[in-house]
């Protein structure tokens, strides 16, 4: 996440500052950093995605109360839309940032959706770093509970 988040601050400075960074332009910095942000989001996809079928599989095995799982499909819920959303802003600015080359569009929009993609990644960030906290501590409860049984 944190890695991701610097990528796309380093993007956003190359563009406005107009500098070579690790001998990349603009252009070439973008998409090793959209790349490395897709990557980064579809892995925390997938570790919330095997987590809850994990911890699914726990609470039958162990008897517990299937209700435990309903914070699951709740955090997955608030989480899953606000990566989607990120991801098709990263993608939409990348493909965007060559469209202003060729003059298709004016800089300011890209400006606006660059600015407004960070703003929602930060956010972002905050929900991936509270479903994070909430997972473990449901796994932990989880574990507790089968315990005492």
């Amino acid at each position: 996440m944190v890695a991701s988040f610097f990528g796309l601050s380093i993007w956003l400075y190359i563009k406005y500052l107009d500098i070579i960074f690790l001998d990349m332009n603009h252009i070439e910095f973008s998409l090793i950093a959209s790349i490395f942000y897709m990557l980064s989001q579809t892995i925390i996809m997938f570790y919330f995605i095997a987590t809850g079928k994990n911890i699914k599989q726990f609470i039958v095995d162990n008897n517990l109360d299937i209700k435990s799982y309903n914070k699951i499909l709740k955090m997955k819920m608030k989480l899953f839309p606000h990566i989607m959303i990120n991801m098709v802003l990263v993608g939409t600015i990348f493909v965007i940032g060559g469209a202003i080359y060729n003059s298709i569009i004016d800089i300011w929009q890209f400006n606006l959706l660059f600015v407004f993609t960070i703003f929602h990644y930060s956010y972002l960030v905050v929900i991936q770093h509270n479903s994070f906290k909430e997972n473990t501590e449901l796994v932990i409860d989880l574990y507790r509970n089968a315990n005492l049984k």
